[in-house]
């Protein structure tokens, strides 16, 4: 097993680095809606399975896309756990990104 003895070490480094913060606003009555394609019943989009038709659904949200004007994705967000959606009050997300 190799011994050190007597040395140091030293490092110097600078580089700024530039954050913007993003603030996105559900309103209570948005994106109360699943696009998971398994919640159709029997294939079907009209239909959806008893449990997500009911008054008490309430979908996470997991994923935010940012778009621009022309409705392209500029980028997309991930939360780090699946985070539900208030039916009774506005949820806000928090994305910070480096610039």
């Amino acid at each position: 097993m190799p011994t050190y003895e007597n040395f140091s070490l030293s490092f110097k480094n600078e580089h700024l680095i530039m954050e913007r913060n993003i603030k996105c606003r559900i309103k209570d009555y948005e994106m109360n809606y699943t696009y998971n394609p398994t919640i159709n019943a029997s294939g079907s989009v009209e239909l959806m399975v008893n449990f997500a038709s009911g008054s008490s659904f309430t979908p996470y949200v997991t994923t935010v896309g940012l778009y621009n004007d022309a409705n392209q994705l500029l980028m997309v967000a991930k939360l780090s756990q699946p985070l539900p959606l208030s039916p009774d009050t506005d949820t806000n997300i928090l994305i910070r990104t480096d610039a």
